[in-house]
């Protein structure tokens, strides 16, 4: 991960596929029409309808949601895709690091006893993507270990 983002087909893209691939875009900036500019926002979900792209929804570092038409934005930078460890947002970081937490923690609940190659690769691109540190603070988590990758996954 750590890739540019395009523009919104490849912003949609990844956010279709975020179970799969984790992860999060991130611009480095967004001003909008009316001048306001918001530093590392995360965006969160787009809007379009047949081949058109109406809205984008992101998370402000002050943990504001916006949702604002795409001609209201008069410019995104450096948007790129990276894993949730990485993010400079931190109020996104925290938030989503807590949702993947909860999804790990219930994911070995029901693999309990089941070791299957699928929850292997389920647990290792969870681990990539808020990193082991964090693993190893949760105590009933703390069992896993960190596994390469074996897929690469790159959509954008």
């Amino acid at each position: 991960m750590g890739y540019d983002v395009n523009g919104f087909t490849d912003m949609h893209t990844l956010l279709t596929n975020e179970r799969k691939i984790g992860g999060a875009i991130e611009a480095s900036r967004i001003r909008l029409s009316t001048g306001e500019e918001f530093t590392y926002p995360v965006i969160t979900n787009i809007d379009f309808s047949g081949s058109t792209f109406y809205s984008i929804g992101f998370i402000t570092d002050d943990g504001e949601k916006y949702i604002v038409n795409v001609k209201d934005i008069s410019m995104m930078a450096s948007c790129r895709h990276c894993p949730i460890q990485e993010l400079k947002n931190n109020h996104y970081k925290e938030l989503k690091t807590s949702q993947r937490l909860d999804y790990l923690k219930r994911l070995c609940e029901i693999n309990e006893g089941a070791c299957t190659p699928i929850f292997e690769e389920e647990v290792a691109a969870i681990i990539n993507d808020i990193g082991e540190d964090v693993i190893e603070q949760e105590a009933e988590l703390t069992h896993l270990k960190k596994q390469p990758l074996k897929n690469t996954f790159k959509i954008a």
